[in-house]
């Protein structure tokens, strides 16, 4: 059995609530931390399934959302629960930045972050024709090393261009995240920062046991 006590989604999280991108941001604020979209067999609140409408509505509305919310700076938006896109609020991230902040990177995610610290902001498309990571057998290095760079708080989704496909503009997070966040970052303990997201997991049902939230937070 999983380490986690998994229960109904309809029994611990509201489902099918949200209309509008303010009640989106309320409820990312309430949770400290939500996925945009369901996790296979694990049990978390999701952007997605509190959203109102048909499936396809609510793809489309939780993505835009999700993106809106940060490019305005209101969240930060990376990969962080089981490397699935993560909606952080701006209470909770300085706990977070702090605990799983600039971690151990590969050759190739420590590449690309070089890339943006002499550049500046980069679409998807440029990072990959300048670092040769261009074509299929490139595909999955490049993916796994955004996907580090994202989980250690390293870089930050900052643009988004729909057409002709869609692809996104990331920088340095520290260069787009307001200053204050990561210097209470840098001010607070790793203890601290471990408890008030402990107490936050707890406080909104997400685990129902101390143990539970404790093992989510080493496994992230």
């Amino acid at each position: 059995m999983s380490a986690f006590r998994v229960i109904a989604l309809t029994e611990m999280f509201e489902e099918n609530t949200l209309k509008t991108e303010e009640e989106a941001l309320e409820f990312i604020n309430k949770y400290g931390l939500v996925t945009l979209f369901p996790i296979r067999g694990f049990s978390f609140p999701n952007l997605y399934q509190a959203t109102i409408g048909n499936k396809e509505d609510n793809f489309n509305k939780a993505w835009k959302w999700a993106d809106d919310l940060a490019m305005k700076k209101l969240i930060h938006y990376g990969k962080l629960v089981h490397k699935q896109v993560t909606l952080i609020s701006l209470e909770m991230f300085p706990y977070l930045y702090k605990l799983y902040g600039k971690r151990k990177l590969s050759e190739t995610a420590q590449e690309i972050l070089e890339f943006l610290k002499q550049k500046g902001a980069t679409s998807t498309t440029l990072l990959k024709k300048n670092l040769n990571l261009m074509g299929k057998a490139k595909k999955s290095e490049f993916t796994k090393a955004m996907d580090e760079l994202q989980a250690t708080f390293s870089v930050t989704v900052v643009g988004r261009e729909e057409s002709p496909k869609m692809t996104y503009s990331y920088d340095l997070l520290e260069r787009w995240i307001p200053k204050d966040l990561i210097e209470k970052a840098l001010n607070t303990s790793e203890t601290a920062a471990k408890e008030r997201v402990k107490t936050k997991l707890l406080e909104n049902e997400v685990f129902a046991k101390q143990e539970d939230a404790e093992t989510f937070l080493k496994k992230l």
